[in-house]
């Protein structure tokens, strides 16, 4: 709670005058360096101050000679892998706005995948839309990827095999990864058949293909499109 009394900004649990601060961690407990938190006014645009996290996952950050406005703080983090830059926001224990006299703790999870909370829109993972080139085909909810990853996670720990059946939306949540998919195609009282299946637009039809996500394009953020067949 943060009715309790305020420190000196030692102890990372306290709320300190004119100071926020907090940790970030991945969702399995591990300190998080090099993420980005912005504590940003609720009233005026792009007004603003940034801390960075250390190597124990921990930040902080004097807030004296800010206006009194409300703030809140949001956070990021940019990481390379496999040869891509990838940027993920983190998700806030608290959305609570605070003004800086009153100092703040403020801690942030590394989720892999789940909606995103607070001012922020969108999802922690990376999406993956099944489609076709034009009229190859249409059935898509009677299809199941399974997804093996290639390598740790983007966050460094390991995956695991992923089997979902294609929605309605065509679109599916997974953590950020290399991973070799395959598809079946299994229509109610049918038997079940391999899918031929490529990246969107890219090479040629195979049983299976390895993918990495794209971290932007003009449609979307940290995500893939992927052609099937039968």
């Amino acid at each position: 709670m943060l009715a309790c009394k305020k420190d000196k900004g030692g102890d990372m649990n306290k709320p300190a005058t004119d100071m926020v601060k907090g940790k970030v961690l991945t969702s399995d407990g591990r300190p998080v360096s090099g993420a980005r938190i912005i504590i940003s006014s609720v009233i005026w645009y792009n007004e603003n101050t940034v801390a960075t996290t250390g190597a124990e996952g921990t930040y902080s950050k004097k807030l004296a000679g800010l206006d009194s406005d409300a703030f809140y703080a949001y956070a990021s983090i940019q990481k390379d892998y496999n040869g891509k830059r990838y940027t993920m926001d983190l998700h806030p224990e608290s959305t609570d706005d605070f003004f800086p006299a009153d100092g703040a703790v403020r801690n942030f999870i590394w989720k892999l995948t789940g909606p995103q909370v607070g001012r922020s829109t969108g999802i922690y993972g990376g999406q993956v839309t099944v489609a076709s080139e034009p009229g190859a085909f249409y059935d898509f909810t009677n299809v199941t990827l399974t997804m093996v990853p290639q390598g740790a996670l983007i966050d460094g720990s390991n995956g695991s095999t992923i089997t979902m059946k294609v929605p309605n939306s065509q679109k599916l949540e997974v953590p950020i990864g290399r991973y070799l998919i395959s598809a079946v195609y299994a229509p109610a009282g049918q038997g079940q058949k391999t899918m031929k299946i490529r990246l969107s637009d890219t090479g040629s039809y195979n049983n299976s293909v390895l993918v990495d996500f794209s971290p932007s394009t003009d449609f979307c953020k940290n995500c893939l499109t992927l052609d099937v067949k039968e």
